[in-house]
C-alpha cells in the first residue's frame, strides 16, 4: 500500500511538472552590464572550374550590453565591442588579426582595435527582437587615421567591414540566439515557430522551430531545428569590382540554455550546413557572367 502511494505520489509530481507552463522571455534590471561571447567557426568550399578551393574562418567577438533604460517591453541598450579577433586559412597560407595586437605592422589589427569601446544604441523587445540599431557607424570613425591606403582601398575596407559589423548584420547574427521566445506561456515539449533574417554579405530568412527540453530553479533548455533559405531576387553587391550575390539554401540546429530570472543566454550552440551559388553579374571582367558552387559549414559557440 505504502508503495502504491508513493508511486502514485512521484506520478502526481510528475504530472504537474509537465502540465506546468512557463513564461520565457528577456527580463533584464536597468543600470546592469550582460556579456555575450561569441566563437563562430567556418568552412567555406566553392568549386572553380572543377576544382575545390577551401577556406576556413574563425571569427571571435567579446561584447557587453548595458541596460540604460526599460519601458513598453522594450530595453534601450548601449553596445560596446571589448574584443574582436578573426583567423583565416587557406591554401595560400593563414592570417591572423585581433583588436589586442593593435601595431604600425598589423594594419587590420589596428584597424579593429580602433572598434573597441566606441558605443552604439540598440532596442530590443522583451521577445529578443531587435527593434532598432542606431549609432553604429561611430564603430568606424577614424579608423584609417594614419594609414596610407588610397580612397579606393579605403571604400572597400569599409564596405567589407559593415557586412561583417554592420547594422543589419549584427541584427542578424544576434536575433539568431536571441530572438527565440515563444509569444505564449510554454510547458516542457511544447513547440513554437521563430522567424529572423540574417544579413551578412547574403540575404538569408530563417525559420526555427524550437522545444522546451528541460526547466529547472537555475535555467531553461531550449532546442531548436530549422531552415535557411535565399531569396533569390536579393540585389547583386560590389565586392572586389565584381557585382555578386550568394545564394545558399540550408539547415540549422541549436541548443539553447538560458538563465530562468534574465531570460539571457547561458551558453548556446548553432550548427549551420548551406549549400548554393556565388552568382557573378556579366560585366567587362566577366561577360558572360558565372556561377561558382559553394558550401559553408560552421559552429558557432556563444557563452555569457
Amino acid at each position: 500500500m505504502k508503495k502504491l502511494l508513493t508511486l502514485a505520489l512521484i506520478l502526481s509530481a510528475t504530472l504537474c511538472v509537465q502540465a506546468k507552463k512557463y513564461k520565457l522571455a528577456l527580463n533584464l534590471e536597468v543600470g546592469k552590464e550582460y556579456i555575450q561571447k561569441s566563437n563562430a567557426k567556418m568552412t567555406i568550399t566553392q568549386n572553380f572550374n572543377g576544382m575545390p578551393i577551401e577556406i576556413g574562418m574563425n571569427i571571435k567577438g567579446d561584447y557587453v550590453f548595458k541596460v540604460i533604460g526599460a519601458e513598453n517591453d522594450q530595453y534601450d541598450m548601449e553596445v560596446k565591442y571589448r574584443t574582436v579577433e578573426m583567423e583565416m586559412e587557406s591554401a595560400q597560407g593563414k592570417s591572423s588579426f585581433s583588436s589586442n595586437k593593435a601595431s604600425e605592422q598589423d594594419i587590420m589589427s589596428t584597424m579593429l582595435s580602433r572598434m573597441i569601446d566606441k558605443p552604439f544604441k540598440m532596442i530590443m523587445g522583451q521577445n529578443g527582437k531587435v527593434i532598432e540599431i542606431k549609432g553604429i557607424d561611430n564603430l568606424f570613425g577614424g579608423m584609417f587615421e594614419g594609414f596610407d591606403i588610397t580612397q579606393q582601398q579605403k571604400d572597400q575596407i569599409l564596405a567589407q567591414l559593415k557586412q561583417s559589423y554592420g547594422a543589419k548584420a549584427f541584427k542578424g547574427s544576434f536575433e539568431q540566439i536571441t530572438a527565440i521566445y515563444p509569444e505564449q506561456k510554454v510547458k516542457l515539449g511544447k513547440k513554437w515557430t521563430t522567424e529572423t533574417n540574417i544579413e551578412a554579405g547574403m540575404s538569408v530568412h530563417v525559420t526555427t522551430n524550437f522545444e522546451l527540453k528541460a526547466a529547472n530553479t537555475e535555467y531553461f533548455l531550449l532546442h531548436g531545428e530549422g531552415d535557411l533559405s535565399s531569396n533569390p531576387n536579393s540585389p547583386f553587391v560590389k565586392q572586389n569590382g565584381m557585382d555578386m550575390k550568394i545564394l545558399l539554401d540550408g539547415n540549422l540546429t541549436s541548443d539553447i540554455k538560458i538563465d530562468r530570472k534574465t531570460g539571457w543566454i547561458i551558453d548556446a550552440t548553432i550548427v549551420q550546413n548551406l549549400s548554393g551559388n556565388t552568382e557573378l553579374k556579366a560585366g567587362e571582367q566577366i561577360p558572360e557572367g558565372m556561377s561558382i558552387p559553394m558550401t559553408i559549414k560552421s559552429k558557432s559557440v556563444i557563452t555569457n
